[in-house]
């Protein structure tokens, strides 16, 4: 133990007596992790993050920024802990953002580390964490103040969840979709005989897409040149042909959702939907009916009960109307995001921050009644629902089964692989 606390004093020795220039190459390379880390690149920020931390052992602004990409990258997030935990011991409200001078940590890292705790199923260390980070939030920061007190209760929702499994079935989908690769957002048509899907590349996510002939599936084709997008961009549904798809695309400020057909030999040019769906505001995932006349999406524009809500939007005269907030029985002072619904129309699927959860978004389902108004949702269970974030659960038939994305270090064809889960009764 004396000859590691001499080590840390030497090597934070050495770091005081950096030459200016090392100062000017340290802080390029700051900058350029800070480009990645707020463009979401987790995987290119880490190893520089990583690089710097090297050079200045201690530092705990360093150690929340390897925390928080450790938090984002799948199979990773257990590593998350040992940094924020370390940021955590010296925080400041003061922090002077962009510099590598900056050796506190924001205060942002007590709800990270609070997340990865729960994350890792230590629901009291989480609890602890949250309500120390809680404790540094203005009175008037209503909205933070909220979410944080909503993880807090979540800590001990999630063990009661844990405690009554649900039965399930899970069936990797294998040749010809799943590869050495990561596959996700699977989506598939009403009629069944289209199915497109998103695998990761090395420098970019690509649109894959096959159709069923002679009741086998094609090789799967790379239609994102067609497609000309120039943003990030995520699968969200398929007409009930499979000639038309639709998109999500972002560019870190705004999201709104687009479409491309299939006009008998290629893709056309993705194009957006009207003002009635797209607006100013973030608009993302919308699931097309099988009857093609009903759209149903997610924006946090002004009028809803908070965050993301669900909206549906029906066709007319070809084209979409004004949007109808899906009310209290879906939508919650939190995010709601990536809607789905059964062939019949009957039965949605969406992910929530909000409703009874197990942690983060967790999927619920919710049945169409006689009065046109959506039961109140239903948590789909643990493990299906982890206390980590839970999206794109597409259903199948009635929705007793689904296709569905599941992280495994080891198993299957790749880290992420396609699924299908069948509930059944225990």
């Amino acid at each position: 133990m004396r000859k590691k606390t001499l080590l840390l004093i030497i090597a934070a020795a050495l770091t005081m007596f950096v030459y200016p220039q090392d100062i000017k190459k340290l802080q390029e390379t700051f900058l350029e992790a800070e480009y990645f880390l707020l463009t979401g690149e987790y995987q290119d920020a880490l190893p520089i993050y990583l690089s710097l931390y090297e050079k200045m052992p201690g530092n705990s602004n360093i150690a929340y920024r390897i925390g928080s990409c450790y938090l984002n990258i799948p199979g990773k997030k257990n590593l998350a802990i040992d940094f924020l935990e370390t940021a955590s011991r010296n925080l400041s409200a003061n922090i002077k953002e962009g510099s590598v001078s900056q050796k506190e940590a924001p205060y942002e890292a007590l709800a990270d580390l609070g997340k990865a705790y729960r994350i890792n199923y230590m629901f009291d260390k989480a609890k602890e964490c949250y309500q120390k980070y809680y404790e540094t939030l203005l009175e008037d920061d209503l909205v933070n103040r909220d979410f944080i007190s909503n993880e807090i209760s979540v800590c001990e929702t999630a063990r009661l969840l844990i405690s009554s499994p649900v039965a399930f079935t899970e069936e990797n989908i294998g040749d010809p979709f799943n590869t050495e690769e990561s596959e996700f957002n699977p989506v598939i048509s009403a009629d069944g005989k289209s199915f497109a899907y998103m695998t990761s590349k090395k420098f970019y996510n690509a649109v894959m897409f096959s159709r069923l002939v002679s009741n086998k599936w094609i090789t799967p084709v790379n239609i994102t040149p067609e497609l000309l997008i120039d943003s990030d961009f995520y699968i969200s549904s398929l007409s009930s042909d499979g000639k038309t798809i639709y998109l999500s695309m972002d560019d870190n400020y705004s999201s709104d959702i687009y479409m491309s057909t299939y006009d008998g030999s290629k893709w056309t040019k993705s194009i957006s939907l009207n003002k009635n769906i797209n607006t100013k505001y973030w608009e993302s995932h919308g699931f097309i009916s099988a009857d093609g006349n009903h759209l149903v999406f997610a924006s946090d524009r002004p009028g809803g009960l908070g965050g993301l809500d669900l909206y549906i939007s029906q066709k007319v005269k070809g084209d979409w109307s004004e949007p109808v907030n899906l009310g209290p029985e879906i939508n919650t002072v939190f995010n709601e995001d990536r809607p789905f619904l059964t062939n019949d129309g009957k039965t949605m699927f969406f992910s929530s921050q909000g409703h009874k959860n197990i942690g983060g978004y967790d999927i619920f389902r919710s049945e169409l009644q006689l009065n046109k108004l959506w039961s109140n949702p239903v948590n789909i269970g643990y493990p299906v629902n982890n206390p980590d974030d839970n999206f794109f659960f597409v259903p199948i038939g009635k929705g007793n089964a689904g296709y569905y994305t599941i992280y495994k270090e080891f198993p299957g064809k790749g880290n992420e692989d396609i699924y299908i889960i069948t509930f059944r009764e225990k």
